[in-house]
C-alpha cells in the first residue's frame, strides 16, 4: 500500500505541476517556501524519494489545494481516467472509512520508523569502524555506548562497559587508573563545552600504561548537562618519542629552546620545549616553561643579555621573514655564545614555530655571525 501511495502521490505531483509551471512557478520557488534543497523537491515529486506525510501534503497545497483531493487526481491517472473529471466519492460505512485512513497513517509512520532506523545503523557502524575510541554516557554519567575499538585502547570489551559509570569503582575494573582522565571530564562537564585533553595518563587493567588523546563533547539541553560524547585516540607511541626526544635534548651540550607558533601572523604564541642548558643558561630551573608565552620567555633571556636591543631585532626580523639566522650576545656571565634561530615546518611544509641552538663560543669572538 504504501508503494501504491507513492505512485499515486508521484502521478498527481507531475500533473498538477504541469500547470504550476505554465503559471510561472518552478521547483525552485517549491524549495524555497519549503525550506528544503531544489534537488530534494525534484526527487521527491519524481520519486525516486519518498518523503514524509507531511511534507507530501505541503507540495500538494502548493501545487493545488486540500490533500485528498490531490491524491484523487493521482488516482484517476493510475486508472486512466481523466484527471480532471470529478467523481462522486464512493459511499463508506464510517468504520470502513477510519480503518483505510488509519492504514494510511501507519504506513507512512512505519515507513519513517524504518528510515530512522536505517540512518541510526549507517551512523553507528561508521562509530563502530573509527580508530579512536568512542563512548557515550547519560545524564547520570552511564555509559549507554561503547565502540568496538574501546578494547584496542584500554582493554576492556564494550559491552563490560555498558551500564556502568564512567567514575567506576576499582571493584569494577581492577588495575584501572583513569583519575587524570576523570578529572577532565568532570571539568568538561561543568564547563558545559567541548574540551580538548592531551595525552593523558590512564593505566589499563592488564597495567598498561597508556597516554591518550581526544575530545570530551558535553550534551547540553535547554541549557543543562545531558551527558557526554568522549573520543579516545591511544597517542602512548607519540608521547614516548616525545619523552626520548625530550631527554635526548636535555642531555645535549647546546642551549634549545622550541616556540610553536600560534597563527598565521608570525607570532609565536608559546614556548613548546626548552631543555635543561638553556634554563641553567638563563636563570630559570624553576620555570615550567610549557605554561608561559613566548614574549614571557624571551623576557626572562633578556635579563641575561648584554646586548638585548640588537638580540630582539634580530629575532623579530628572522621571525617575520621566518629565516635562518645567527647571532653572538654578550652573556652576563662573561661569555659570548652564538644565537642560532631557524623555522620548524610541519608535515605540509607550512611554519609551525621556531627553534633556537644557543653554542658557546671561544673568547674574543665579537662579530656578529648571521
Amino acid at each position: 500500500m504504501g508503494s501504491d501511495l507513492q505512485d499515486i502521490f508521484k502521478l498527481a505531483a507531475k500533473h498538477f505541476y504541469k500547470k504550476y509551471k505554465k503559471a510561472g512557478g518552478s521547483q525552485a520557488e517549491i524549495a524555497e517556501k519549503l525550506g528544503i534543497t531544489q534537488s530534494y523537491v525534484s526527487a521527491v515529486m519524481g520519486g525516486s524519494k519518498t518523503a514524509s506525510l507531511e511534507l507530501q501534503n505541503q507540495i500538494a497545497n502548493i501545487l493545488y489545494g486540500p490533500f485528498e483531493e490531490f491524491l484523487a487526481v493521482g488516482r484517476r491517472i493510475q486508472k486512466n481516467l481523466d484527471p480532471e473529471q470529478k467523481e462522486a466519492p464512493e459511499p463508506k460505512e464510517g468504520v470502513e472509512k477510519l480503518i483505510a485512513e488509519l492504514t494510511y497513517y501507519v504506513m507512512d509512520h512505519q515507513r519513517i520508523e524504518k528510515e530512522l532506523s536505517e540512518t541510526k545503523n549507517f551512523y553507528e557502524d561508521i562509530v563502530q569502524n573509527l580508530q579512536s575510541g568512542v563512548f557515550v554516557t547519560d545524564c547520570d554519567d552511564i555509559i549507554f555506548f561503547a565502540n568496538k575499538t574501546m578494547v584496542n585502547i584500554v582493554g576492556i570489551l564494550p559491552e563490560k562497559l555498558l551500564g556502568v559509570s564512567c567514575f567506576f569503582s576499582q571493584n569494577e575494573f581492577p588495575g584501572l587508573d583513569a583519575a587524570e582522565f576523570l578529572e577532565k571530564y568532570k571539568d568538561a562537564k561543568e564547563s558545559l563545552t567541548p574540551l580538548f585533553y592531551e595525552n593523558v595518563q590512564v593505566l589499563t587493567p592488564g597495567e598498561r600504561k597508556t597516554y591518550l588523546s581526544g575530545w570530551m563533547i558535553p550534551n547540553v539541553v535547554d541549557g543543562q548537562y545531558n551527558g557526554m560524547t568522549c573520543t579516545i585516540r591511544d597517542t602512548t607511541r607519540s608521547q614516548e618519542l616525545t619523552m626520548l626526544l625530550s631527554i635526548t635534548l636535555d642531555n645535549s651540550p647546546y642551549a634549545i629552546g622550541i616556540s610553536k607558533k600560534r597563527s598565521e601572523g608570525g607570532t609565536h604564541g608559546t614556548t613548546y620545549f626548552t631543555n635543561k642548558k638553556m634554563r641553567q643558561l638563563f636563570g630559570q630551573n624553576a620555570t615550567d616553561y610549557k605554561n608561559i608565552s613566548i614574549k614571557e620567555s624571551l623576557d626572562k633571556c633578556e635579563k641575561f643579555i648584554r646586548n638585548k636591543k640588537t638580540w630582539r631585532k634580530f629575532l623579530e626580523q628572522h621571525a617575520a621573514k621566518g629565516t635562518k639566522g645567527s647571532l653572538v650576545i654578550r652573556h652576563t656571565n662573561g661569555k659570548q655564545y652564538k644565537w642560532t634561530s631557524e623555522n620548524l615546518l610541519d608535515n605540509d611544509g607550512k611554519p609551525w614555530g621556531r627553534m633556537a641552538i644557543v653554542k658557546e663560543v671561544g673568547k674574543g669572538r665579537r662579530k656578529e655571525d648571521r
